[in-house]
């Protein structure tokens, strides 16, 4: 198989540079003029307190973190990264599942609460909650694999392939 054009070790964490790429435009958004949070969606979150400020910092540093240790799996040689992108990466994606779980949360329990109708944004939220337990998994997973004699081997195979 050949190298993904992200870097060789970046095949399979695709969803990973998805959700580091919206944790960083969140941010992005959360920042510029106006009031996002004020929005139908958002509002019972940020009637329980969360500031944008808060909330575009926290997306922000999460997002930019996951991003540089997935590109430094994905472009560093392995006995100089090591294991650590791994964990750091399954770090930023219990924070991510952290915080997409929290909002999860915040919005069902605004629906409980006797709104009108639940946000049509739990479902999406709810989703990136689960995948990103998932994730949390495989960058560990990724992290002991690489620690053994034969994920070793495997990485310096992989190298020599291209």
């Amino acid at each position: 198989m050949p190298a993904h054009p992200a870097g060789p070790y970046s095949t399979y964490r695709l969803f990973e540079w998805c959700m580091a790429t919206m944790m960083i435009l969140i941010a992005i958004t959360l920042i510029m003029p106006g009031d996002t949070m004020e929005r139908a969606a958002l509002k019972p979150i940020a009637e329980m307190g969360a500031s944008e400020e808060n909330m575009a910092l926290l997306f922000g540093v999460v997002g930019l973190l996951r991003a540089m240790a997935l590109y430094l799996n994905g472009h560093i040689n392995n006995v100089v990264v090591g294991p650590k992108g791994a964990y750091i990466r399954a770090v930023c994606a219990a924070a991510g599942c952290f915080i997409m779980g929290q909002l999860t949360g915040a919005l069902v329990f605004e629906a409980f609460k006797g709104s009108d109708a639940p946000s049509f944004v739990i479902p999406v939220f709810g989703t990136l909650a689960g995948f990103e337990a998932l994730s949390v998994y495989n960058a560990a997973l990724d992290g002991v694999s690489r620690k053994t004699r034969l994920g070793k081997a495997l990485d310096q195979l992989e190298r020599a392939v291209g």
